[in-house]
């Protein structure tokens, strides 16, 4: 019996494949080390790049069409620093310095609302209640535990970061001549298939970076006012919280509610109740008017799928598995789209 040479070179592409995911497990953070600069010059790339083709269009020249957006950026991160950093970390500190006391407060405000108004719920419920209760002043403590851990691991990185500007030029800079000389080291008889996927896969992720990115900052301004308007403590920095939280589906807005909520709890009830009133609105204002112009359905995947793919990288890579999996399922299916559809 004869065996087709196309199959045997899937079955050679699935080894390689296997052999490539080994290896990339055993040195995973040797790998993330490396990756990281150019991960996030890859986000900025595809964040400006629009802006760099823009002022192309206009007749200038590519590099200097890169200039003056870096140019443009420099302005924006130098207004951040004089009016949204101080704010930021004067909300940090005090943030940090008041934990102890708002854990308190809030058991105290959740065995208040049990007393209160739920006294006549049966004696289990409230068993129930109390033991929920000490386990959310444990989880607090451990989400504030890890996020200073984060940013404390993240000062390790300010290195690479000083390579990320210089990657992102010559990403915008050499993009076409990028393309050009991957493709040849592709063999000539699947070069069309191949450019066919990498435009393909292109598409997919610079809708869905753009879009999560300009959502993004959307949430964050307006949870940042809202937030402000009702007069609930640390607004910006849980506004930034809420923006960057927004990224992962159907969960990120949940999660981004709860501080915000616990917050307002602190101070009263009906805070409490308006700081979720006013992540209602913002979701909804989001979903009616802006996601549908700005996404438009870009990763174009089953909800069912989303769920699951956020799920197994919350479990595998935590946070960071549950905002980058939703991508990485896309473009999965992008190449396997391209891939198989001709076999």
């Amino acid at each position: 019996m004869r065996i087709n040479k196309k199959y045997i070179t899937y079955i050679i592409a699935m080894i390689i494949v296997i052999l490539f995911l080994y290896f990339v497990f055993r040195n995973i953070d040797k790998i993330k080390e490396i990756l990281f600069p150019i991960f996030i010059s890859i986000l900025i790339a595809y964040l400006v790049n629009p802006f760099v083709s823009f002022f192309e269009d206009k007749g200038i020249k590519r590099v200097q069409s890169i200039i003056i957006v870096y140019f443009l950026l420099l302005c924006i991160m130098a207004l951040t620093v004089l009016f949204i950093f101080p704010i930021i970390t004067n909300e940090m500190s005090s943030l940090f310095k008041m934990l102890p006391g708002y854990i308190d407060d809030l058991t105290y405000k959740i065995n208040d609302i049990k007393n209160n108004y739920l006294a006549y719920l049966p004696k289990e419920f409230s068993t129930v209640l109390v033991k929920r209760t000490s386990m959310l002043n444990k989880e607090i403590a451990s989400m504030i535990d890890a996020s200073i851990q984060s940013i404390i691991s993240l000062t390790g990185h300010i290195l690479n970061l000083i390579l990320t500007p210089i990657i992102t030029f010559y990403l915008l800079k050499d993009k076409d001549i990028l393309k050009s000389e991957i493709k040849e080291i592709i063999p000539e008889n699947m070069r069309g298939r191949f450019s066919k996927i990498l435009k393909d896969l292109d598409s997919v992720m610079s809708k869905y970076i753009r879009g999560q990115i300009y959502i993004s900052i959307i949430v964050t301004v307006l949870t940042s006012i809202g937030l402000m308007i009702i007069k609930v403590k640390y607004s910006v920095l849980i506004g930034i919280l809420a923006g960057i939280l927004n990224i992962i589906p159907y969960f990120g807005p949940i999660l981004g509610s709860i501080p915000a909520i616990v917050m307002g709890l602190i101070d009263s009830l009906y805070k409490g109740i308006w700081a979720f009133v006013i992540f209602f609105l913002v979701q909804q204002i989001e979903s009616a008017f802006f996601a549908p112009k700005i996404m438009s359905d870009s990763v174009d995947l089953h909800p069912i799928t989303v769920i699951i793919a956020l799920l197994v990288g919350e479990q595998f890579f935590g946070i960071w598995g549950m905002l980058l999996s939703v991508p990485v399922v896309a473009m999965v299916k992008v190449m396997l789209k391209d891939v198989f559809i001709e076999v």
